[in-house]
């Protein structure tokens, strides 16, 4: 036989958590109208790392969080290696005749959206941190650039990337790791862009009709091998002015081959074009179909 007793409350609760509290003024901030405005301070004008635009951005963030009511926001100095393109030579891919003239090269910039004709300073297609060089050599489509692709190049196609120029589409791993994949295959260089296959939904417009990327749209970033290491020239400490340095010749995860973005209307150029080693078939796995079209 058991008994059991059951309190039950005298009256109704009606206090309120204080988590509740500010859950409930965080979910009311958060509408699409001030996503909307915060970004479009932020895409407003370039902002590269290392700039003065930049420090604009950080100092506004730090004043708007400060108005936020947090106890302390600080700016912290750190002296790091940082990656800037020469805007007195832009990096280009060219397509060399037998000759040696060349008879295509890929754009030097993007072509700017309606509105944003007069903006400056907008910092050309390049890959941070790329090597420096002008390497020649046959091209290959390595698919996403994947230790499997390039098994699959080696092993099963009998293809070998040594002394050749690669060409992988963005998607799948971080683009780092596909520039280590090709130096490691022996590649010469990497070509880097973004298909449609993986960017672009069907029915959709690009930009700025539509959130699609536009064909002339490349992808930045940086190209590192890191793996969480931090600075290259100061890897596991933080970059300060007291800090054992690198020199650059020793740097952690620096490529040594060189990379270069475009978009996919050059990268549909280059793959059409009749003097490259290319390696899609229509038989292959799906998984290395792309949408580019009339490349067969």
């Amino acid at each position: 036989l058991a008994r059991c007793w059951f309190a039950k409350p005298t009256e109704k609760k009606t206090s309120v958590s204080p988590h509740e509290d500010m859950k409930v003024a965080f979910m009311t901030e958060m509408k699409a109208e001030n996503i909307k405005q915060f970004l479009y301070n932020f895409t407003q004008l370039p902002h590269l790392a290392g700039t003065k635009e930049n420090l604009h951005l950080a100092q506004q963030v730090q004043a708007e969080w400060k108005e936020f009511g947090l106890d302390s926001v600080q700016l912290v100095h750190y002296d790091v290696l940082l990656s800037y393109p020469d805007d007195t030579k832009p990096n280009y891919i060219s397509i060399i005749d037998e000759h040696g003239n060349e008879i295509f090269n890929t754009s030097l910039s993007e072509p700017p959206p309606p509105g944003y004709e007069t903006v400056r300073d907008v910092v050309p297609p390049y890959s941070a941190f790329s090597a420096q060089g002008m390497p020649e050599g046959e091209l290959v489509y390595v698919n996403y650039g994947r230790t499997e692709d390039f098994f699959k190049l080696e092993r099963e196609m009998g293809i070998n990337c040594t002394g050749k120029i690669v060409i992988a589409r963005y998607g799948k791993i971080f683009r780092g790791n596909k520039v280590k994949n090709a130096e490691l295959a022996g590649a010469k260089g990497v070509i880097l862009y973004s298909d449609p296959a993986d960017y672009c939904a069907p029915g959709v417009d690009p930009y700025p009709n539509g959130w699609n990327l536009p064909g002339g749209g490349a992808q930045r970033g940086n190209v590192l091998n890191l793996n969480g290491a931090g600075d290259p020239l100061t890897p596991g400490y933080p970059a300060k002015e007291y800090t054992y340095r690198l020199d650059k010749a020793s740097g952690v995860g620096l490529p040594k081959i060189p990379v270069h973005p475009i978009g996919y209307h050059d990268a549909e150029f280059l793959l059409k074009y009749r003097n490259y080693l290319f390696l899609y078939e229509a038989e292959f796995y799906c998984l290395w179909c792309f949408c580019i079209p009339d490349v067969h």
